[in-house]
């Protein structure tokens, strides 16, 4: 894990930072209080924060700013109070005013890009009431063609829709968010409410990887294909269907 330094313009340095994800892989952040640094992909320095679980803020900026948030510095601050967030985040601030001659563009006076939303996420939908696969009086591959069908566009991912736990979801996720799309979610690493899902989800659909996107009951396909459809305007005008 890369911690960033004490002081000085290493505070802005974009080529000790840490790519929030690697190989299709969400990097993981520490869910402890301290400030943190985001790059965009040209290694630009957009936005200096403070935060008291920094795996809490960069998820959220992941998931609203994706094209903005590629790499974060982060410095851990053991048992701060608020007081001591502030000061470390005055003294990153002024590094960066002192590095590069203004302040970050998100931390500019009157910017409010990289506030994050508070407003609650739709929760996931769950297949069962968590009380064991011993208890259901149908299989687990009919509860999902009841949701498919049930729901206009439903994505099976790893994780939840504010927390995805791989690149592949997260790619999905944000594709649906960008073109404003309302979509149920469904985690498949859920083994409490969605047990054996993992696995089933592939034989239902006869595709071997996860994510899995379904529009209108049928199947549209994983990451790549929901990519490219998006790239070629394909994907909105299904969902207009």
């Amino acid at each position: 894990m890369v911690t960033a330094a004490a002081a000085g313009t290493e505070h802005a340095s974009f080529a000790e930072a840490q790519r929030v994800q690697e190989k299709g892989e969400l990097t993981e952040f520490p869910a402890a209080a301290g400030v943190y640094a985001v790059y965009s992909p040209d290694g630009r320095l957009q936005y200096i924060g403070l935060s008291r679980k920094i795996a809490v803020s960069i998820a959220s900026h992941i998931q609203e700013l994706p094209d903005l948030t590629h790499s974060v510095r982060y410095e851990v601050i053991a048992s701060a109070t608020r007081e001591d967030l502030t000061a470390k985040w005055q003294e990153w601030v002024q590094a960066a005013v002192t590095a590069n001659g203004e302040v970050p563009p998100g931390n500019a006076k009157g910017n409010t890009t990289w506030a994050i939303r508070r407003s609650a996420a739709k929760p996931e939908i769950k297949l069962t009431p968590g009380k064991g696969v011993q208890d259901l009086t149908c299989s687990i591959e009919a509860l999902i063609d009841q949701v498919v069908k049930d729901n206009k566009v439903v994505a099976f991912v790893k994780g939840t829709r504010t927390q995805p736990q791989c690149g592949f979801s997260h790619k999905v996720l944000s594709i649906l968010n960008e073109v404003r799309a309302p979509y149920e979610v469904v985690n498949v690493l859920d083994e409490t409410y969605n047990p054996g899902l993992r696995e089933a989800i592939k034989s239902y659909s006869q595709w071997p990887t996860i994510p899995q996107l379904y529009i209108n009951g049928e199947f549209v396909g994983g990451a790549d294909i929901v990519e490219e459809m998006h790239t070629k305007g394909e994907l909105k005008a299904l969902l207009s269907v």
